[in-house]
């Protein structure tokens, strides 16, 4: 009985790391994560701006240090968004970027829900940002 069950916890470990975090994109606002088959996930620009920017840092990005990863930001976001006026864009990065991080947490949380939403807690584990000693980073790698 015993050997069973870890057996079977085995066997759902290994499908999990058969099915590697994933980050695919086709067309804008649509994210697909992969499970059995591909998940389509629609984030907003500013989220798909914040996941990319996590994704091209596996390394993990401390909240305060958001500021300094500015330009890499701006271009990012001027990519995603509708927002032609340089000036715009800036704003909306600013509020992301400032020293409450309210936007900051606000959008990781939106992200993660709908990542669950889309795949289950269970899957969506391996893709959102979570904080990991006061960095925040992803195990998701883009799909080439």
């Amino acid at each position: 009985m015993i050997a069973a069950e870890t057996f079977s916890k085995i066997i759902h470990i290994t499908k999990f790391w058969q099915a590697l975090p994933r980050f695919g994109e086709a067309g804008s606002g649509v994210v697909y994560l992969q499970k059995k088959a591909m998940i389509k996930v629609c984030l907003n620009p500013m989220e798909r701006t914040l996941y990319r920017l996590f994704l091209s840092h596996p390394e993990g990005i401390r909240a305060d240090d958001l500021v300094l990863h500015w330009k890499e930001l701006c271009q990012i976001y001027a990519k995603e968004s509708c927002f032609d006026e340089p000036s715009l864009r800036e704003d909306k990065l600013e509020s992301l970027c400032a020293e409450s991080k309210t936007v900051f947490y606000a959008t990781i949380s939106r992200i993660k829900r709908k990542f669950v939403a889309a795949v289950g807690p269970w899957w969506a584990s391996a893709y959102y940002i979570r904080n990991e000693g006061g960095v925040y980073k992803t195990s998701a790698s883009l799909l080439k």
